[in-house]
């Protein structure tokens, strides 16, 4: 999972648990005069700003120092840990893994995972997969060097060093589902490991003593994964950051400690220099990368500076007057989006640039509590709430059709699952159909109506979002008490515990989902966390408690499917049973805006990061000279 994507650092605008009729006339009116504004400035009633002209002729410079301004430290330094969407971008720089996604400007190539580390991806062909496709074998380019004193060689060792600590009890693995399902004995290793002491010695006594059976060195520069089902997106789970090699010398430090902090070593085209909490990240030239072992990141810019604590309308003051470069995790404040593309202004970035969404916004049903008499248990009350939503408002209150369109399907466009003529729920116009909502009410035992709690991140998009759901659902009948929450709260304490559900703490919630990887193999990325009944628990992503043993048979038929083109079929089939169940009401799906200064050359959004490829864009007036890659 990725981070949200639309966030600024606003102070929130005023509202209240709401009841009643009266109240909801009034946040629709205000919606209205939201709305008006929004197409005022799309349309350019507003004043605009002047068009931006980036010259992307000419040959990439080398040299200069690219300077980032973000809001949010990293959520880990350790790769194995790493899950942010800034986090990962930034492990790009100085961290390789296996497979990668190439820094292209093609959509349909940059999906596709090519050599890293590896010197070959494998296939059946080259024997790299076994015909049983059980198998997967590696084999390390040569000359791949860490940045230790001497420089030392890169090994099949340090791969199987991370698959080691993903469940260390300390910083474990973002997404332990991607590998507990697929390789053979992981699930009972991290078992064990879960148990074991949070200290160094502990740690690495048990990374030193302890077989991985599914993941093995068979000599230096060989790796070797070993199975327990056939896995068409194994490749694009081996090309996570996650599986970034380890050096030895990570087992001295407490995994992605304070300490752990100041010894990050590198492998890649930079290293960090000097890190200080919430403040600073600045990165150099490692002196022992190898350009021609690496051909993903051709490295132009000298230096990489991160500003943090600097929130989102400043990071967009300084970007545009170029005092700053890139945004380091934040996008476009929705405020100032409308009139930044209406120049037009080619500073910004749509994430794809193509007409591919793969960013989904939608209201998750809590199917664990028994609030009103359990209705959401009921699927005419859910039909109800997604006939009702106005999802045309939606598309306007996120920038426009060139940044959101309305979602009718349980997955987005750009991902595994996606159907052509598969929508469901339709209303006219997306407008929301309250008198069909209203009948469905009815039917179902709530003649009168009902009252139901929504809770969301405290975001400026999502603030004028709810209140905009919260007048479409009244008009059907269904009044809805709003309560905003931080991010960490929202998604770290409140969803994350079944409890909370199950004690009917909310009853609705917005959320939001990025695959992380795209294409035909990205069910296991989406569908499987969010609706997979027996990943209900602590830390889940099915934080409605949504149980279907129909949807788990077709996730279990994806994920072991011995094809790519099976596994999309089973996809496909699982996303048309979740509509047909109404597990979740689809809202919008997203286009991400990142904004570029002027002199940022070479911007190939990154699958792993989503913004730029911070190791393949140049400076234009980076001076000739200035730094060069060996």
């Amino acid at each position: 999972m990725r981070p949200p994507a639309f966030d600024d650092a606003r102070p929130p605008l005023p509202h209240g648990c709401v009841r009643g009729r009266g109240r909801a006339r009034r946040v629709a009116a205000v919606v209205a005069l939201v709305l008006t504004c929004c197409v005022c400035v799309a349309a350019g009633c507003s004043e605009r700003r002047s068009p931006v002209r980036l010259d992307e002729s000419g040959p990439p410079i080398r040299g200069g120092t690219l300077e980032l301004v973000g809001r949010s430290d990293v959520d880990h330094l350790a790769s194995t840990s790493a899950y942010l969407s800034s986090a990962l971008a930034l492990s790009q720089t100085f961290s390789r893994q296996l497979l990668t996604y190439p820094p292209t400007g093609d959509y349909e190539t940059k999906i596709r995972v090519v050599p890293d580390l590896a010197s070959e991806v494998p296939t059946t062909e080259n024997a790299g997969i076994s015909p049983d496709g059980l198998t997967y074998t590696f084999h390390l380019r040569r000359d791949v060097l860490w940045d230790s004193r001497p420089p030392r060689a890169v090994t099949a060792h340090d791969l199987v060093r991370a698959f080691k600590l993903f469940c260390n009890p300390v910083s474990p693995v973002g997404a332990p589902g991607y590998y507990t399902d697929t390789l053979a004995g992981m699930a009972g290793y991290c078992g064990q490991f879960a148990r074991v002491p949070g200290t160094v010695e502990a740690i690495r006594t048990f990374v030193t003593t302890h077989d991985l059976e599914g993941v093995s060195a068979t000599n230096d520069f060989t790796i070797v994964f070993r199975l327990h089902a056939p896995a068409p997106d194994f490749l694009n789970i081996v090309a996570m950051p996650f599986a970034s090699p380890v050096p030895v010398e990570y087992l001295e430090d407490l995994p992605d400690s304070p300490a752990f902090r100041q010894h990050t070593m590198s492998n890649g085209p930079y290293r960090i220099a000097r890190y200080v909490q919430n403040r600073e990240i600045f990165l150099e030239r490692n002196p022992a990368w190898k350009s021609h072992t690496d051909p993903n990141r051709p490295a132009y810019v000298d230096r990489i500076h991160v500003r943090l604590g600097v929130d989102a309308q400043l990071q967009q003051l300084q970007i545009e007057a170029g005092t700053a470069d890139l945004s380091f995790g934040d996008v476009v404040p929705t405020a100032e989006l409308a009139s930044l593309l209406a120049a037009p202004n080619p500073a910004v970035l749509l994430v794809p640039p193509e007409s591919v969404y793969f960013d989904a916004l939608f209201l998750v049903f809590n199917r664990l509590s028994q609030n009103g008499g359990g209705a959401l248990g009921d699927v005419r009350v859910r039909q109800a709430i997604a006939l009702a939503v106005d999802k045309a408002a939606a598309v306007q209150l996120f920038g426009g059709a060139r940044v959101a369109r309305a979602l009718r399907q349980a997955v987005a466009s750009g991902v595994a699952g996606f159907r052509e003529g598969a929508d469901r729920h339709l209303t006219p116009g997306d407008r929301g159909d309250p008198v069909a909502a209203r009948r469905l009410l009815g039917d179902a035992g709530y003649p009168t109506g009902l009252s139901l709690r929504l809770v969301y991140a405290n975001r400026e998009a999502n603030r004028m979002l709810v209140q905009a759901l919260q007048a479409s659902l009244s008009r059907a009948g269904i009044e809805i008490q709003l309560a905003q929450l931080t991010v960490a709260d929202l998604y770290g304490r409140l969803l994350a515990n079944p409890d909370n559900a199950r004690r009917g703490e909310w009853d609705l919630a917005l959320t939001e989902w990025v695959a992380d990887w795209f294409g035909t193999n990205s069910g296991r990325s989406v569908i499987a966390p969010l609706f997979d009944g027996r990943n209900v628990g602590q830390n889940s992503q099915n934080y409605g408690g949504y149980q279907n043993l129909g949807v788990n048979a077709l996730i279990d038929r994806a994920t072991t499917a011995a094809s790519a083109e099976r596994a999309e079929q089973a996809w496909s089939d699982a996303a048309g049973r979740l509509m047909d169940d109404v597990a979740l009401v689809p809202l919008l799906e997203i286009r991400v805006p990142y904004a570029r200064s002027r002199r940022v050359r070479g911007c190939a959004w990154s699958v792993i990061g989503l913004n730029c490829s911070l190791s393949a864009l140049w400076l234009a007036d980076a001076a000739a000279g200035s730094g060069s890659a060996r």
